[in-house]
C-alpha cells in the first residue's frame, strides 16, 4: 500500500492506495494540521497496514503544518522501512485542471509575493516561483483559469492540493524526490 499525506493549505489530507486505486482518504480543515494529521493517521491502524512507500506533498504553503507532516512521513517510513517521496503540493492542482490549456496556481506568500505555478493540461509548465502582488492582474490576463486554496482575488477560484491526486503520477515522475530529508518549499532566503 502507499501512503499519501498533504498539508499545505487549510484544508488537509491523508489517503491510502492499493495499486493506485484509492482505498481510504480523509480530511481536516484548519490553519494548523498538528492534531488532525495525527487523529487521522491513527484512524487508519497502520501498525497492521503494509506500507510501501509514503508520498509528502512539500508545498509551497504552510510551512509548520508541512513540517509536522514531513516529520510524521518520516516517522513512519522508519517504522515501516518504507521510502518516503516528496512532491510539490501544487501537482495536485494541475492534475485536478489537466484539461486547462494554461493554468496559473497561486498562494500567498506573505510580504507582498504570491507563490505561482503555471501548469499547461496537468503539466509543469513553471514555477513554483515568486512573484511580486501588484504583477498578479497582469499574470492573470495570460492564463485560462487561476486558482488558490486563498481568498487571493475575486479572479481566482478556490482548489485545494489533495493527498489522493499524489497517485495519478508514475512513480518517475519528475515532481517526485526520494531524499530522505526532505524540505518544504521556501523560495527565498531568511531576513
Amino acid at each position: 500500500m502507499i501512503l499519501s499525506i498533504e498539508t499545505s493549505s487549510e484544508i488537509g489530507s491523508v489517503a491510502l492506495a492499493e495499486n493506485r486505486t484509492v482505498v481510504w482518504r480523509s480530511s481536516f480543515k484548519g490553519k494548523r494540521h498538528f492534531s488532525s494529521l495525527f487523529s487521522c493517521l491513527e484512524e487508519l491502524s497502520l501498525s497492521t497496514s503494509n506500507i510501501e512507500k509514503i508520498l509528502i506533498g512539500i508545498g509551497p504553503g504552510s510551512f509548520s503544518s508541512i513540517r509536522v507532516a514531513i516529520a510524521a512521513a518520516q516517522g513512519l517510513g522508519i517504522a515501516k522501512k518504507a521510502p518516503l517521496f516528496s512532491i510539490p503540493s501544487v501537482w495536485s492542482i494541475g492534475l485536478q485542471f489537466a484539461q486547462v490549456p494554461s493554468l496559473g496556481v497561486f498562494s500567498d506568500a506573505r510580504r507582498g509575493e504570491l507563490f505561482c505555478s503555471l501548469f499547461s493540461y496537468g503539466k509543469l509548465a513553471k514555477g513554483p516561483y515568486l512573484i511580486a502582488k501588484n504583477q498578479l492582474l497582469e499574470t492573470l490576463q495570460t492564463l485560462d483559469l487561476a486558482v488558490s486554496p486563498e481568498d487571493i482575488h475575486e479572479k481566482i477560484i478556490r482548489a485545494y492540493p489533495r493527498a489522493e491526486d499524489f497517485f495519478l503520477l508514475p512513480d518517475l515522475c519528475p515532481p517526485f524526490n526520494d531524499i530522505p530529508f526532505p524540505e518544504p518549499i521556501y523560495l527565498r532566503g531568511p531576513i
